[in-house]
């Protein structure tokens, strides 16, 4: 008999809550997922807010969309042929368009589902810490990379709001590194183009921003 809790447990019992717990505990412990280095403070543990899933799923769904549009056109004359249609020289276009429309909305709901499926992957491995020594960023997918950047690398800190954030009702804030350029890449999933790593979704940007100005300050001056 064991105790757990104040509470009586067959041997096995216990160790299996014992073990629940701790596989919970590392699994959902942010912080733990962040070694940091020898004498470094945490500072801030940002998680995004919950409006970064819709603020993700906006910018890929239209973006994918407008893509898949245009690719449907070869896609629908190929089912179109490859199905028997009647020549549209004697039909008109009426069928073609008709396949078009089938075959645009078959495939755009199998794209918006995908992106749900993945967005919600990418909600649960985003998260952002702020030492007394870098900023540092976790982002991906099924995996996830962390990147981080020193603050006295930092040459710019700015807070951003564009139109798709502000209707979707969020911010983020994007570190300018010296000598570094925008770059591709799906772990920086900010829109389309190449970006500087960016913060997504973060519940309070103006307040971020200004701490890590304020740790940049203090860094300068101890320099």
């Amino acid at each position: 008999m064991y105790i757990v809790d104040g509470k009586p447990y067959m041997r096995a019992h216990a160790l299996s809550l014992y073990w629940f717990r701790h596989y919970a505990l590392l699994r959902w412990s942010n912080v733990s997922e962040l070694r940091l280095l020898e004498g470094e403070r945490l500072i801030l543990d940002v998680s995004p807010a919950p409006d970064f899933k819709r603020y993700v799923a906006v910018r890929a769904v239209i973006a994918e969309l407008v893509i898949l549009a245009m690719l449907n056109i070869v896609v629908a004359m190929t089912l179109y042929v490859v199905t028997g249609g009647v020549p549209i020289t004697t039909v008109g276009l009426g069928p073609l368009l008709a396949t078009y429309a089938l075959s645009y909305l078959v495939l755009a709901a199998m794209v918006i589902v995908l992106t749900l499926v993945l967005i919600n992957l990418m909600y649960k491995k985003y998260h952002y810490w702020v030492t007394d020594k870098r900023v540092v960023w976790r982002h991906g997918v099924i995996g996830y990379s962390i990147t981080s950047v020193p603050l006295e690398r930092i040459s710019d800190v700015a807070v951003s709001r564009t139109f798709w954030e502000r209707i979707c009702g969020v911010g983020g804030v994007v570190v300018k590194e010296m000598g570094a350029v925008p770059k591709f890449g799906y772990g920086y999933w900010y829109g389309v183009g190449p970006v500087f790593p960016t913060m997504i979704a973060v519940p309070d940007p103006e307040g971020v921003q200004r701490q890590i100005l304020e740790l940049i300050g203090k860094k300068g001056k101890e320099s």
